[in-house]
């Protein structure tokens, strides 16, 4: 099977080409590299895998790209609330026109199966644990490209086999670390300046690791025909927390971090996701969970395996990529 990656040098796509290769899948990663461009070379020398610098917006390229492939499984986005806020343009773009577009020449290219990574961010704030079929409260530009390619999928295409996956918050190391997620953003401050500011401690969100992502999305692959058209919160009971949980393991593994809750902030977010649809169709446990990853990760910052943790290329909202992004 010839699987297209797209944002697949990204934080969480890296992290799913290369489990796919080790399940032998012959994998495309298209992505057009704004932060970290030797990402591909981790894998270059894999028979299996092939990578192509490039814009989901370069209508051209994508025609060439998805000859012969088999499924999408498309990570590419402006990802986050920071990043749709400072690029509203292109998030609209990328995130909503082009995967709508993306879509529509997969259909015509005879593409199998196309696996859209979607947000749990589309709950927004909920009463009780959200399902699949709770009402939908975007609160961002982020959140609201994501839902209106979701209805496209739901309402409008009915010739190619989909499904749509809620991701929880993402933590844990990868390829294209990133330090702007809540788990790895509280350890990385709590490692480097001690104190923590926390605005809305009491709020809710899920989360999963970088590793149990692939693992999710490598058995929905295998289980694809018995899964397509549905819609699917992705993560693992036990794993919603509230930031002032996720501060107190940081804590307890840095002991000197001060804690401070803050009365200012800009995100209002506040919801608990059900994920017993997702455990009835795939009969996984999560390997990781917060207590376990922030331990991962003191133990990376503690050997210095990353120093420079002001260096743009860990954060959505890169000020260097802006000349070039708005060249399609």
């Amino acid at each position: 099977m010839k699987v297209l990656v797209t944002g697949g040098a990204g934080n969480i796509g890296s992290v799913v080409v290369n489990r796919l290769l080790t399940e032998n899948y012959d994998v495309i990663s298209l992505d057009a590299l704004w932060f970290d461009k030797k990402i591909p070379l981790i894998n270059t020398s894999n028979p299996h895998f092939q990578f192509i610098k490039g814009d989901i917006r370069d209508s051209k390229l994508m025609d060439k790209v998805l000859n012969g492939v088999d499924l999408i499984l498309h990570a590419a986005a402006v990802v986050g609330d920071p990043a749709s806020k400072k690029y509203p343009t292109l998030t609209r773009e990328i995130n909503e026109t082009s995967t709508i577009e993306l879509v529509r020449k997969a259909k015509e290219k005879g593409v199998r199966g196309f696996f859209f990574f979607s947000t749990c961010s589309n709950y927004g704030i909920a009463d009780g644990l959200a399902k699949e079929e709770t009402t939908l409260n975007p609160l961002s530009l982020y959140a609201e490209t994501k839902v209106n390619v979701e209805r496209y999928l739901l309402n409008e295409e009915n010739n190619i086999d989909w499904i749509i996956g809620r991701f929880s918050t993402v933590y844990g190391t990868s390829p294209r670390m990133r330090f702007d997620l809540t788990v790895n953003d509280f350890t990385m401050t709590a490692f480097n300046k001690g104190e923590l500011d926390i605005y809305f401690p009491e709020s809710f969100r899920p989360y999963i690791h970088t590793y149990d992502v692939s693992t999710v999305v490598a058995n929905i692959i295998r289980n694809f025909g018995k899964m397509k058209n549905n819609v699917f919160n992705i993560g693992f009971s036990g794993e919603n927390y509230q930031k002032i949980q996720i501060a107190e393991i940081v804590k307890k593994h840095l002991p000197d971090t001060r804690i401070r809750i803050v009365k200012e902030g800009g995100d209002r977010r506040d919801y608990k996701v059900d994920f017993q649809k997702l455990k009835n169709y795939l009969k996984i446990k999560n390997v990781y969970n917060v207590e376990k990853a922030v331990k991962e990760l003191v133990d990376i910052l503690n050997q210095g395996i990353i120093t420079d943790f002001d260096n743009p290329l860990y954060y959505n909202t890169l000020p260097e990529i802006e000349d070039e992004i708005f060249v399609k």
